[in-house]
């Protein structure tokens, strides 16, 4: 029988040795590589496929966070299970939102000794044992926040629509699609780009559910 393929993405180097030495010789998991980007993340999975990727929530990656990682895997590889490795205690809306994005399970540092028996479980059950509705209960929660307005607006800005254009295609002023995006960006706490905002809320389901209504 063949081993489970472990791939790790973490950006502290005694982090990554600590677990190749924790996995070394386990009979039924190979930590077949670890890595410390987003970019070589993804890189590996495109060349060499992992079972598992045990995700690090906090990397030093410019480009992106463990979150939004995990995200891109359970929509680009929705196969591979991401099992998320925190060193934040009690943070309640990362937490929530790990599972948001599709993680599998969601563990503490301090409890990585866990990771085996976790590992296991992902490999042979399709969800655990409180993700899927977690992640359910997360999703309306989301759902929510959002007017069936702004999530016209945020569709037409996840088609590539710049202000000018969605301002022109609703007959309102520039000023009140802009001010309309702030209100957004408000409900969600969101500091980055209004597009990254409307394309996580795609990946999220939210604007799916938008199209659903209409047909």
């Amino acid at each position: 029988m063949s081993k489970i393929k472990v791939l790790y993405v973490e950006d502290d180097p005694d982090w990554r040795e600590g677990l190749r030495s924790f996995f070394l010789g386990d009979e039924k998991i190979a930590l077949y590589a670890c890595v410390s980007t987003v970019e070589e993340c993804f890189t590996m999975l495109r060349d060499d496929p992992a079972d598992i990727v045990v995700m690090d929530i906090m990397l030093g990656d410019q480009k992106a966070s463990g979150l939004d990682a995990t995200l891109d895997i359970s929509t680009q590889y929705p196969q591979i299970k991401v099992i998320m490795l925190s060193s934040l205690d009690d943070n309640d809306e990362i937490f929530n939102e790990a599972f948001m994005n599709g993680a599998y399970d969601y563990l503490y540092k301090n409890e990585f000794d866990r990771l085996p028996e976790v590992i296991c479980a992902a490999m042979h059950n399709q969800h655990s044992k409180y993700g899927e509705r977690l992640r359910k209960l997360v999703q309306e929660k989301k759902k929510s926040l959002l007017s069936e307005g702004d999530r016209q607006l945020l569709g037409m800005i996840y088609a590539g629509m710049t202000q000018t254009d969605i301002a022109k295609e609703l007959h309102v002023s520039l000023a009140a699609v802009k001010k309309h995006v702030g209100r957004m960006m408000k409900k969600f706490n969101w500091e980055r780009s209004s597009s990254e905002l409307a394309d996580k809320c795609q990946k999220w389901g939210l604007l799916e559910e938008l199209r659903n209504e209409k047909e």
